[in-house]
């Protein structure tokens, strides 16, 4: 009787135990496992929209250089920008002057999906966590103005690129740069930039 009480209180106890310390594998809901690849479509959550409205974009921004040397779209021919953004109800503003004080607006509206891409950047040394490189796409219909104007048509898109490192879960913190880029049948061309 007594043999089968210490038995039971053994058991209890290891159960409690593991109840209260889990196993490794499930320490760690955040952390990605070594060759971690994913590209999926999504609902864009009510968590991940307030990390996109936090980031703090800086305020200048560079525009790609073509091997041709032409941005099909665009009537400036600065490679630097001074960048503000305007953000109200899911609508966004982005405002471009170049250094002769030429500006223009492209505008859109966050979409409700976004395409979301990790991969393994081979970054972690062993023993260390895996580290990821990460990005949210979002994309939708644009409008322009100014040294824009001439290449918006009804089939216009933008594509804005949230670009950073981290661990599976996303946070403010984890986007350091982005890449935004502008296509159809009149615009090709990118932006580039940091946030703060």
């Amino acid at each position: 009787m007594l043999k089968l009480k210490v038995t039971s209180c053994l058991m209890l106890s290891a159960l409690t135990m593991s109840l209260i310390f889990p196993a490794k594998v499930y320490a760690c809901a955040c952390c990605a496992d070594a060759g971690t690849r994913e590209e999926r479509t999504d609902k864009l959550n009510s968590y991940d929209v307030q990390i996109i409205n936090s980031l703090k974009f800086a305020t200048s921004a560079k525009i790609r250089q073509t091997p041709r040397g032409e941005n099909v779209g665009v009537t400036s021919n600065s490679t630097n920008y001074n960048l503000t953004i305007t953000k109200s109800q899911g609508r966004w503003n982005l405002n471009f002057k170049d250094a002769k004080g030429k500006t223009g607006t492209l505008t859109f509206t966050l979409p409700a999906n976004g395409v979301y891409f990790k991969n393994d950047s081979r970054e972690s040394r062993q023993g260390q966590p895996v580290i990821l490189y990460k990005e949210i796409r979002l994309e939708g219909k644009v409008s322009g103005n100014g040294i824009f104007a001439k290449g918006i048509t009804p089939d216009t898109k933008l594509r804005l690129v949230l670009q950073g490192k981290g661990n599976n879960c996303n946070s403010a913190e984890d986007f350091k740069t982005w890449n935004l880029q502008v296509l159809g049948s009149r615009a090709n061309y990118s932006f580039y930039g940091n946030f703060k």
